[in-house]
Formats: structure tokens, sequence, C-alpha cells
């Protein structure tokens, strides 16, 4: 009978320190509402002024919760910075998290700085977590950057939904020298130049950069636009040139965002892949390589880029690399190899509907007024999800062709 009473007894015990744990996690950890997406919280200390591009706010409150509602993350020492180029003026602003200390969350890499993605232009909020997804099926993985889908609130003011990801410049080592091809850069970064063949160019990382070592860059580049067949890693260059395609963007016309990586043996290696706000659609681009929405392709030089053509057959060095066989038959290879991964994304496609559809339709009717449309010809969220995923479906039939005519 003791031996009964003393079993109860212990039970009874643990229950109790169990309902204190929850007690004290529910008043320690500050629990969010639960939603299909996780919650980040930011606060903005008062008198700071407005968060501007590439000026870091000091001593944030950020808060993150998963997707149950429980505390992963609270810092008060937090610094926040406006990002983007053509998103930076919108009024659903993009921004960067720079955190005390490294951290992970929802299963992603451990890093300290952090981008929140608005997707302010795009309707379907997922042109770049399905390009990003895209560039992960291939040999580009290793350097693709990681996110998830989140809600933001800033000031206790909802902002809708955005992409959570690691940055670029933490996705290669130390050795490696990270080369941004961009027109926006050569205004931006301390070493930038102009490639013999006129591309702008800005040397990322290190930042650090002798001038020595700094004019060599510029030598082992030129070298390898004069004839990139030498100097290229095949696999990344094809890839890269596949999942630009796919997603028909048209930014390495610009160039824009478009990263390669100078490795210490001297080959270049395509990627990181980023910046797909202005894929998946037909633009127009002009006679100084921008691009232009469709409303405006009757301009005068103005080509129409559309999914029945190639977007970027001269961008970048690909003028000269379609013109090897050698490099033609690698990209063809490729695409066979990596076109049954590209059709199983439809069903990926598919949950990232099912899981911001609600939210992403609330995002949609916060903003949508300010600025209905600009290079979006959808102006609704489910409008904007089916014409995206069908246009990614016929793009991959149209590659056939598109590709198997290559160098014929």
């Amino acid at each position: 009978m003791k031996k009964t009473r003393t079993v109860y007894l212990l039970f009874a015990l643990a229950l109790l320190g169990l309902m204190a744990f929850f007690a004290w996690k529910h008043v320690s950890g500050e629990r969010a509402s639960a939603s299909a997406l996780p919650l980040v919280k930011i606060t903005i200390p008062d008198n700071s002024g407005p968060v501007l591009r590439d000026v870091w706010t000091k001593d944030c409150n950020v808060r993150i919760y998963d997707a149950t509602g429980w505390s992963v993350y609270s810092s008060t020492y937090a610094k926040l910075e406006g990002r983007g180029h053509s998103t930076a003026d919108k009024p659903k602003k993009p921004y960067n998290i720079k955190l005390d200390k490294p951290e992970s969350f929802f299963g992603l890499p451990t890093r300290d700085r952090w981008v929140l993605l608005a997707n302010f232009f795009d309707h379907s909020l997922m042109r770049n977590a399905l390009g990003l997804e895209i560039a992960r099926q291939t040999s580009l993985a290793p350097t693709t950057p990681q996110g998830c889908f989140v809600r933001l609130d800033v000031d206790e003011e909802h902002q809708g939904v955005y992409y959570l990801s690691e940055r670029v410049l933490d996705m290669t080592d130390e050795e490696t020298v990270l080369l941004e091809f961009d027109t926006y850069a050569l205004n931006e970064d301390a070493h930038t130049f102009r490639t013999d063949g006129g591309l702008p160019v800005s040397v990322r990382k290190p930042k650090a950069l002798p001038d020595p070592l700094f004019e060599a860059v510029q030598e082992l580049v030129n070298k390898a636009e004069a004839d990139p067949v030498a100097h290229i890693d095949f696999d990344s260059f094809a890839d890269f040139f596949l999942v630009q395609e796919l997603c028909q963007n048209g930014e390495p016309n610009g160039p824009r965002s478009c990263f390669m990586q100078l490795r210490p043996d001297g080959r270049f290696v395509a990627g990181p892949m980023w910046d797909f706000d202005l894929a998946f659609i037909s633009v127009g681009v002009d006679q100084g390589n921008d691009l232009r929405p469709l409303r405006k392709a009757h301009m005068p030089g103005v080509e129409l880029l559309t999914g029945d053509s190639l977007y970027n057959g001269e961008s970048l060095w690909y003028g000269r690399l379609l013109q090897d066989d050698s490099f033609v038959t690698h990209v063809k290879s490729r695409w066979q190899q990596l076109k049954p991964r590209f059709e199983e994304l439809t069903a990926h496609l598919d949950s990232l509907d099912n899981l911001i559809r609600p939210i992403a339709i609330l995002d949609q009717q916060q903003w949508n007024r300010l600025e209905p449309a600009r290079f979006d010809t959808c102006t609704t969220y489910p409008s904007a999800f089916t014409t995206l995923k069908t246009t990614y479906q016929n793009r991959i039939i149209k590659l056939d062709s598109l590709i198997a005519n290559l160098r014929h």
C-alpha cells in the first residue's frame, strides 16, 4: 500500500512540474497567435527616424515565433536596415536584419544576417521562392540561399507575407572572390570596373582588397570573357543558364544581380542565384538592356521576351558560350538530367499555395490599392498563382524545343 502511495505521489509531483514548466514557458516565452506561417515582430526604437537603405538602425527589438506561436528568438540589440533598388521606396519595405549573435530558425542554417524580401511587385509572392527552389535542384544548390515564408509586424503594424532568406554574401567560403555583375553596383561598391566587353562588375567579397589583387581579378575576368570555355565550370554555367531560362528571368540582360565565384585555381563558377522578382513573366528589353513592363513593349527599340523565346542567349558571356559545340552539348545534357526534377516542382508550388493562400489574399488586399501592378499583369493572389503555375508548366514544355534547337 505504501509503495502505491509513493508511486501516486511521484506521478503527481511530475505532473505538477510539467504544468509549472508550460506555465513558465507561456510567460517567459511570450506566445503569439498560431498561424500557418512563423511571425517576425520588429519594434524600432523611438526617435530613430525612418529605416533607410544601407543605414543600420540599432537596438531594435526583434522577436520571432514559430507557426504554433511559441517564441524561438528575442533580442533588444538587433539591427535593421532598408534594402533593394526599385523596391526600396515602395510602401511594403524589404529589410536586412543583423542579430546580436548567429541563430537558426525553422531548420535554416545558423546565421546572424538575414534578408526579409517583400515581393511587392509579385502578386503571387512566390517568384523568389520558386526560383531559388529551382536552383536547389541543380549543381548550384550548395550556394543557393535557403529561406521560408513568414509574417512580419513592424511597430505592431502588420506588413503581410515576406520571404526570410540567407544572404548571398554568406554562401561562399573565404577563399572565393565573389563577383556581382550589376549596373547598380558601379555607383555603390568600392571595387568596381567594366570589363573589356563593357559588363559592370563589383567585387563583393572580400571587402578588403589590396590594389594588386583587385588588378589581378580584373585581368582574370577579362581573360575569361574573351575565352569563357577555357575558364569556366561547365556544370554551374550550364545550370545557371537553364535556371534563368526556366524562370523566364531577363535580369542577366541588364545585368542585374548576377553572381560569379572566382575560385583559387582561377576557374569561374556561376552563382549564387538571386533575384527573381521579375521572373516568370513576359518583359521588354530596351536598347540599354533595361527591363520594361509588358505594357511598354511597343515602344521603339524594345525587344519583347515571351515564353516562346530565349531570354538570355546574349547576356553575360552566353553569347560566346552558346557558339561553342561542347558547351551547347553540355547544356542539352544537363537539361535532360534536370528536367524530371523541374517537373516535380509543380507539386511544390501547390504546397506553397496551400501554406500561404489565406494570408497572401490578405496581403494583396492590404497593398494592392497602393500600386496595383507594374511588371505584373495579375492584381490578385489567386490569378497570380494560377498564372505562375501555368507559365512554369508551359515553359518546361517550350524549353524542350528551344534547347534542342540551340546551334541549329
